[in-house]
């Protein structure tokens, strides 16, 4: 494999618009590093192929790309509608009613309030057996991302529709829009008693680990204990997967730091978040979850709208454009495409702008400098000297074998211009970390010297002589000369003999 030249990680949701295998091909050949599944949407099986047509793809490409699966969490939604979509205009009433997944029937006559007696309500259904008992009159309810907005007019009163809970809420449009089934619904400041890690969930843990995914997004955390009940279910289950905590409720930016604590990453999920703290605020939060996770040394993915217009056209608006640079000059490892590549028009054309941008911004960071964090430790201080060593000595490569990938992990948080090349007897170390900026892992069989392995490595990719930094055992700094010379130890086999065919 070749190193790419571009260090900040791509993130590509994969749906209808990119799980044929020709499209993966491209999208990996143009930059995807990860591949994201919603479990949300789809079933097992469906799953199941894409995992394979995902593996299957990065192995012709000649690439390595994990898997990173989406549990659905809590996540209200919109429950089955007639036709699948309808329309909502502003003003215009409706009734919100539980269905726990049913199709509603035919509106029916309302007769307890004046304004709409005689008239037909459109319904809309809500994906629970009941609806939350604190809502109350005057709270907005979000659609669709927070695309549309009603608002409560009135406690709960009787509804006749066939499948319903028999209790529902009348509310007026304040923006209104195409509604289609299984979209999400928000219901900022509404406590909700439901836990973040759901019995659905649980059975999706057992599905991803059994197939061997690499990483678990956990949807709505609110604080550390979300978190540690997944990692306890799939420790049960027989697995440790990398665990990706999305932040997208304000209670979860209030715990930020013991949350990072427990997970192993966080996800800047933009959309929820966006509707559950006030619009104007998002942009602050992106920046200060972005500062604290690389403070902690956690990969950190900005996710939602990154270029949405490119679901529907070639280009991006100059403002996306703005947005992804701006996440990359804020430290963000990875940047994620969701609608785009799921759903889009132009999956592939989207992954290379994506790659594009971050190749030309990447080019303007600044000097490496410690992210500030009270904690001081020998492994820290000499990763942060490493990155000022090989930024002095304008050395392209830090050497930097690891078993676990703390090594890398503790390097990367520095954000130092050259790449981390990462040597790893563990594939799961390398899978894990894919999503760290400027991580260029590398799996080798057994135990080797590092001075022989990196050199045979350096010929191999075809790279002109030069030096690099080379960090052993957490205690060890040096600079190494990688110049393949013959009377480099024979004994040490190529890198292409110790390194694993990908998957």
């Amino acid at each position: 494999m070749r190193l790419p030249k571009h260090k900040t990680r791509i993130v590509c949701t994969i749906g209808p618009a990119s799980q044929a295998s020709g499209t993966l091909e491209r999208m990996i050949r143009q930059g995807m590093d990860v591949a994201r599944l919603n479990l949300a949407h789809g079933d097992i099986e469906s799953h199941r192929s894409t995992i394979a047509a995902i593996r299957t793809a990065a192995e012709l490409v000649g690439r390595r790309v994990s898997l990173l699966a989406d549990l659905p969490g809590p996540k209200l939604r919109v429950g089955r509608l007639p036709g699948d979509q309808i329309e909502l205009e502003r003003g215009q009433l409706v009734r919100l009613v539980a269905f726990a997944n049913e199709t509603p029937g035919e509106p029916a006559k309302q007769t307890g309030d004046e304004t709409v007696r005689r008239s037909r309500i459109q319904e809309v259904p809500f994906d629970l057996p009941a609806l939350p008992a604190s809502l109350k009159p005057g709270d907005d309810v979000f659609l669709d991302d927070g695309l549309i907005q009603l608002r409560i007019r009135n406690d709960p009163a009787p509804t006749r529709s066939r499948g319903s809970d028999g209790r529902g809420h009348l509310a007026k449009v304040l923006l209104g829009g195409t509604l289609r089934s299984r979209d999400g619904i928000a219901l900022p400041g509404i406590h909700l008693d439901i836990p973040a890690f759901t019995a659905p969930d649980r059975e999706l843990l057992a599905f991803a680990l059994a197939e061997g995914v690499d990483a678990i997004g956990v949807s709505f955390v609110e604080g550390p204990e979300d978190v540690a009940r997944v990692r306890e279910a799939a420790t049960a289950l027989g697995g440790d997967p990398f665990i990706i905590a999305k932040i997208e409720r304000a209670q979860a930016m209030e715990r930020i730091e013991s949350v990072l604590a427990l997970a192993d990453g966080i996800m800047v999920a933009r959309g929820d978040l966006g509707v559950d703290i006030p619009l104007e605020r998002i942009a602050v939060a992106q920046k200060t979850l972005i500062r604290r996770a690389n403070a902690a040394g956690r990969p950190v993915i900005t996710a939602t709208q990154m270029l949405e217009s490119m679901t529907v056209h070639r280009r991006p608006t100059r403002a996306e454009v703005t947005d992804v640079t701006n996440a990359i000059l804020d430290g963000t490892d990875c940047v994620m495409l969701s609608e785009e590549t799921a759903m889009g028009r132009h999956p592939v054309e989207a992954v290379a702008t994506m790659r594009r941008i971050a190749e030309t911004t990447e080019r303007h960071l600044s000097t490496p400098q410690p992210p500030s964090s009270d904690v001081i430790s020998v492994a820290g201080v000499l990763a942060q000297q490493a990155a000022v060593m090989a930024d002095q000595l304008n050395v392209p490569y830090i050497i930097a074998p690891t078993e676990t990938g703390a090594t890398a992990r503790a390097i990367a948080r520095v954000r130092p211009r050259a790449w981390i090349i990462a040597f790893s007897p563990s594939e799961e170390t390398c899978r894990r970390l894919q999503f760290s900026r400027g991580v260029y892992p590398v799996f080798v069989r057994r135990e080797v010297d590092w001075h022989g392995i990196a050199r045979r490595w350096w010929h191999e990719q075809g790279l002109k002589p030069g030096l690099a930094v080379l960090i052993q055992d957490n205690r060890r700094l040096e600079v190494i000369d990688l110049t393949l010379q013959a009377s480099s130890r024979p004994a040490t086999p190529p890198v292409s003999a110790v390194q694993e065919d990908v998957q």
